[in-house]
């Protein structure tokens, strides 16, 4: 039996499709109400995802009728969960330190610090007084964020230590992080290493400020680089380095982020044990031949995979890119239609799609309402192509604007 954890934002993925062989031997782990596909011997539903007990107490009852052969989990909720649950059974795969390294961004830049890697300069916070003593001994700009969070959810940027007064009661609640801001382009390398061996590492960079784009409701993407350009090779090898740094298992996936400055100096961002979210693995699709998804559920499960073939599709795939509409406050009045040039075009809305403030406060950078990829041989055609399409999708949304009263 497979115990496989899935996340309501990962509802629908077809695993039986991706692990035929163990189709009929999946037992899903999820909220009431998700649809989880079929091939699956056993849904066990709990009432509310993010209540981390209930999601291990029913993995632990399933597990206790038939005992699993492997833990699979693809959301970053779920990474240490599924840690949790692989030490207990004693299965293979990312453990209980392995997944605390990958997820606490405090434990995670030490790691990286010792092993030479650059990181921001960083400090716990617990109080708005901390945050702003470390504004005092820092110049310019901070970023305060969880120690635990992804999809850029409760991070702030601060200017002014003045500014630190109203976090008081959020870094007193969470644990969370404060660190210097670091100018320079966001990168990410998505990678895949097996018993020990590289296979894969895709190098790409974000479009604007990356995923606090979504701050200020516009557009944005990612698009790989060319795995023979300098700056690629230097983020895929410091994304290997970074892997070693930290304790990690010997087959191993992870969506790395980087900055690389004005003068080229890369600089640790964050890096997650897990395949990247929202469309990247769309746009790492093209590149690898597999959805990535696909690939680390083969691998998670011990399942055998061409991995030659993936190795050599990364070094004569074409360029690929993936671009976004997040959402806004308001209603949704009427949808756009496929660009010319787009390929994987999905909507994730419809007419009448009511964004609230609770529902808009609570959005991750990757929540699009409407995305899709884009291939091309040469980097110009593909920059145009993301500014053509980009706009095309963008003019075919019609909002009611529930803050102005307006409609645009």
């Amino acid at each position: 039996m497979i115990l496989v954890l899935i996340s309501p934002r990962n509802a629908g993925l077809p695993f039986a499709q991706w692990l035929p062989e163990r189709r009929g031997r999946l037992v899903a782990v999820t909220e009431a109400g998700v649809a989880v596909g079929e091939g699956f011997a056993e849904v066990v539903t709990v009432s509310d995802y993010s209540d981390d007990d209930a999601v291990l107490d029913a993995a632990r009852a399933a597990a206790r009728r038939q005992r699993p052969r492997a833990i699979l989990s693809l959301a970053e909720v779920d990474v240490e969960r599924a840690a949790q649950l692989r030490s207990e059974f004693n299965l293979p795969g990312l453990d209980t330190i392995s997944a605390a390294a990958y997820r606490d961004k405090i434990l995670m830049k030490k790691y990286a610090q010792a092993a030479g890697i650059r990181v921001p300069d960083f400090a716990p916070v617990t109080s708005a007084g901390e945050i702003a003593g470390f504004m005092a001994s820092h110049s310019g700009r901070v970023v305060v964020k969880p120690r635990g969070g992804s999809g850029s959810t409760g991070v702030y940027v601060l200017e002014t230590p003045e500014e630190a007064a109203h976090l008081d009661g959020v870094v007193s609640t969470e644990p969370y992080q404060v660190e210097e801001f670091v100018d320079g382009v966001l990168h990410h390398v998505d990678a895949f290493r097996v018993l020990g061996t590289p296979i894969a590492a895709v190098a790409s960079h974000y479009t604007g400020q990356g995923c606090l784009e979504h701050w200020t409701d516009a557009p944005f993407g990612s698009r790989t680089l060319d795995p023979n350009d300098s700056v690629s090779e230097r983020l895929v090898a410091e994304t290997w380095r970074l892997v070693d740094a930290l304790p990690s298992p010997p087959t191993v996936c992870v969506h790395a982020e980087f900055f690389v400055t004005g003068s080229g100096e890369i600089v640790l961002c964050e890096v997650a044990a897990r395949v990247g979210g929202g469309p990247i693995p769309r746009m790492l699709r093209e590149v690898l031949g597999i959805d990535p998804r696909e690939l680390w559920a083969r691998l998670e499960c011990g399942l055998p995979t061409d991995l030659d073939a993936v190795a050599a599709r990364v070094r004569t795939a074409p360029l690929a890119a993936f671009y976004g509409i997040p959402p806004r406050q308001g209603r949704v009045l009427r949808l756009p239609e496929k660009p010319n040039g787009a390929i994987d075009f999905i909507l994730n809305t419809h007419v009448g799609d009511e964004w609230d403030a609770t529902r808009y406060t609570r959005r991750k950078s990757a929540d699009f309402l409407a995305s899709w990829v884009i291939t091309d041989t040469d980097g110009v055609s593909l920059s145009e192509k993301l500014n053509s399409t980009a706009a095309a999708v963008s003019a075919g949304f019609r909002w009611d604007d529930e803050l102005s009263g307006g409609v645009r």
